[in-house]
């Protein structure tokens, strides 16, 4: 075992928040509606990815901002989950979001709210720690929205930072956060369809047009570049392969944070050396055992072997 394999995934997330995942047999707008059943979950997208990496076995450390107030909810979790928190407190509540999921069209309705604001020496104080961190730590995941009051191109900053480190930087976000960052060129990165079309500038109407998106992006000096494209699996490349996955069918109970497992896969693979095809069957049979679980909890490693079979893989040449 090298020693990549044995440092810890660290994941980034600036924007938490507490994920109210709220089930209803049928959902009616303008409607009284009875919640079937609910979940209560620590989330942003960074926590997401963390959870999944830990249930793959893998230890990783979590770090970003939190509010005082409702710290206590993350770190209970934290602590039962072992993994290793690094988040800086700020004055203020975490935020709490909702998700409808009507369970008779699978339809996910999401009611998200603003981040908390930040002052400079918070921004200082996490660099900080995000320095500490890549002394050992090789592998991070940046992932999610911007605060409010952040600067544009923070994750740019923080990716030229980890750089200079030798780490291998893991870029998960939209928008001009993401067309700032590509700037510092991450090693890898994981816009979505409509995402990516942003980032073009043009509609992708079919998998070719999505493919020469991906190769400008890989001629542009991004190590990896991963497709999600919902249901449909991912388009997963690298410098010699261009991989189209199909996941296996599985019972869906909520797609919400089924694109960070799909992060935390790749990132999963990378720490114990996959090839890319491994990587990507990996990835996909991860995200498919997440969107079986309830709100934004990972599926198990057990459950994960299981799928591994059943992904379709085809490469593409060019």
């Amino acid at each position: 075992m090298n020693k990549q394999k044995k440092t810890k995934i660290v994941t980034i997330t600036l924007n938490p928040a507490i994920d109210q995942t709220l089930y209803f047999s049928q959902f009616h707008v303008g409607q009284v509606n009875r919640v079937g059943r609910k979940c209560l979950d620590p989330a942003g997208k960074g926590i997401n990815v963390a959870k999944v990496i830990q249930s793959l076995g893998h230890d990783v450390a979590v770090s970003g901002f939190l509010g005082r107030e409702n710290a206590y909810f993350f770190e209970q979790y934290f602590q039962a989950a072992g993994i290793s928190d690094h988040f800086i407190r700020v004055d203020g509540a975490t935020r709490v979001n909702t998700k409808i999921i009507d369970e008779s069209t699978g339809q996910v309705s999401e009611i998200n709210f603003p981040g908390i604001q930040y002052n400079a020496s918070n921004f200082q104080e996490l660099k900080n720690v995000i320095m500490q961190l890549a002394e050992e730590a090789k592998l991070f995941v940046l992932s999610g929205s911007l605060p409010g009051n952040a600067p544009l191109d923070l994750y740019r900053e923080f990716t030229e930072i980890l750089k200079s480190y030798d780490c291998k930087v893991f870029l998960d976000t939209s928008g001009g956060a993401l067309a700032e960052g590509l700037k510092a060129k991450p090693y890898a990165i994981k816009p979505n369809l409509s995402e990516l079309e942003q980032l073009i500038g043009h509609s992708l109407e079919q998998e070719r047009d999505v493919l020469n998106a991906v190769e400008t992006l890989i001629s542009g000096g991004i190590a990896k570049v991963v497709i999600s494209l919902g249901g449909k699996g991912a388009l997963i490349a690298d410098g010699r392969q261009r991989l189209l996955v199909r996941p296996p069918d599985v019972r869906v109970s909520s797609t919400v944070g089924a694109g960070d497992a799909l992060v935390a896969g790749m990132v999963y693979g990378e720490a114990q050396g996959m090839s890319l095809e491994e990587q990507a069957r990996w990835a996909t049979a991860v995200a498919a055992a997440s969107v079986a679980q309830p709100g934004t909890q990972a599926g198990q490693l057990y459950e994960v072997e299981k799928l591994i079979p059943n992904v379709i893989i085809k490469e593409w040449e060019v």
